[in-house]
């Protein structure tokens, strides 16, 4: 899941409103608290290895390619 900004030009005012939704821990799916980054949360929370693992799936999976006959 990526971070998304989005930018609501106000007409009446040149203050911006901006939403970023809530972002998603990919290995435990835990929905971060605002305040928190996922790169805190990863350090934190999950060990080396099983963000390694997970890296390495992701790799794996990006690199399999369905054959069409």
């Amino acid at each position: 899941m990526h971070a998304v900004s989005i930018s609501l030009d106000r007409a009446e005012s040149d203050e911006q409103m901006v939403f970023k939704p809530p972002v998603e821990c990919p290995i435990c799916r835990d929905v971060l608290e605002l305040d928190r980054t996922l790169e805190d949360h990863l350090v934190e929370t999950h060990t080396h290895i099983e963000v390694a693992r997970y890296v390495a799936s992701r790799s794996d999976q990006a690199e399999v390619q369905p054959v069409s006959d």
